[in-house]
C-alpha cells in the first residue's frame, strides 16, 4: 500500500501527538500519585502512635505538622566591590594593587519572620575584610629596596529587608499536615546601616618633596546603606534549605582627614553567597 505524502505526514503528525499526550498523562499520572501518596503519608503518619510514628522517617520527612513561620541561617560567599572612585583609582595607579585585589569572602547571618504567604522580613548581618600588601610602582628607598604598605578594606553591613515570593512556601494538607515547597524564588530590597574601614599602614612618598615617611592612614565610620537582592531555597529535609543570596548594595562616604582632597569613597558593591535557613 502507498501513501500520499500529504496523508503519511498527516499520519505521522498523529503517531506523533499519540506519543505526545500518552507522555503528558503519564507524567499528570505520575505527579498525581506522588502529591496523593505524600498527603496520604502525612495522614497515615498523623493518625499513627507515637512509638510508630517515630520508626517512619522517610515518610515524615516529607511534610511538616505546622507552617514554619521564622528561619534563622548562615550564608558564606564572595564580596565584590566596585571600587569606583578616585581614592581606588590613585592607589592602584600609583602601588601594586588592583582594584580585584579588594574581592573578599563575606559572611552573613539572617534572622527573618514570614509575614505572609509570600512576604518575608529578614534581618541580616554581614562580614567582609579584605588586607593587600604593596609597593610602590615608581619609586625605591635609597638602598634600593621596595617601599611597602599594607591596605586594608572591611565592610559590615546591618540591614532589614523584605523578600516577596512568586510561590508559597508550601502548602496545608489537612488539618495538621504542611508540605514545603521545594524550590522557592525570591526577589527582595532592603536598607541599614554600613560600618566600613578603609585603611593603610606602612611607607609613604611625598610626590612634592620625594621624601618617604612612615604613615598610618585610616577613614571608617558609619554610613547608610541599601541594597536589592534575588535567590531562590532550595527544600533540602524537614526545616531546612539550601539558600543562594545575591545582594548588590549603595553606599559612598566622605572620607576622613586622613585622604584630604579625595571624592567620597565608593562602598557599594556585589555580595554572592550560599548557605542554609533552618525555618521553625
Amino acid at each position: 500500500m502507498r501513501y500520499h505524502p500529504k496523508e503519511l505526514d498527516r499520519n505521522i503528525s498523529f503517531l506523533f501527538l499519540q506519543k505526545v499526550l500518552a507522555f503528558v498523562f503519564l507524567l499528570l499520572f505520575l505527579h498525581t500519585g506522588i502529591v496523593t501518596g505524600s498527603e496520604a503519608a502525612a495522614e497515615q503518619v498523623l493518625g499513627m502512635p507515637a512509638s510508630i510514628e517515630n520508626e517512619t522517617g522517610d515518610t515524615k520527612a516529607d511534610f511538616l505538622f505546622k507552617k514554619p513561620k521564622d528561619f534563622l541561617g548562615f550564608r558564606m560567599g564572595r564580596f565584590f566591590p566596585r571600587a569606583d572612585s578616585d581614592v581606588f583609582d590613585m592607589i592602584t595607579r600609583e602601588l601594586t594593587l588592583e582594584k580585584s585585589d579588594f574581592q573578599a569572602w563575606d559572611i552573613g547571618i539572617d534572622l527573618g519572620k514570614n509575614v505572609h504567604q509570600k512576604v518575608d522580613l529578614i534581618f541580616s548581618l554581614d562580614y567582609s575584610k579584605q588586607t593587600k600588601k604593596s609597593e610602590f610602582r615608581e619609586f625605591i628607598d635609597e638602598q634600593g629596596l621596595p617601599i611597602t604598605q599594607a591596605t586594608t578594606y572591611s565592610q559590615v553591613p546591618m540591614t532589614a529587608g523584605i523578600r516577596f515570593l512568586p510561590m508559597p512556601r508550601g502548602r496545608q494538607v489537612g488539618e495538621y499536615a504542611w508540605l514545603p515547597s521545594r524550590i522557592v524564588p525570591f526577589v527582595g530590597l532592603g536598607v541599614g546601616i554600613l560600618w566600613y574601614q578603609f585603611k593603610q599602614d606602612g611607607d609613604f612618598v611625598d610626590v612634592a618633596t620625594l621624601e618617604m615617611f612612615h604613615a598610618i592612614l585610616e577613614s571608617s565610620d558609619f554610613v547608610p546603606t541599601g541594597y536589592i537582592s534575588g535567590g531562590a531555597d532550595i527544600h533540602l529535609l524537614k526545616s531546612a534549605y539550601l539558600t543562594f543570596d545575591l545582594r548588590y548594595s549603595l553606599a559612598n562616604h566622605e572620607l576622613d582627614q586622613d585622604f584630604v582632597g579625595f571624592d567620597p569613597i565608593d562602598l557599594s558593591g556585589l555580595r554572592l553567597t550560599a548557605g542554609v535557613h533552618w525555618h521553625f
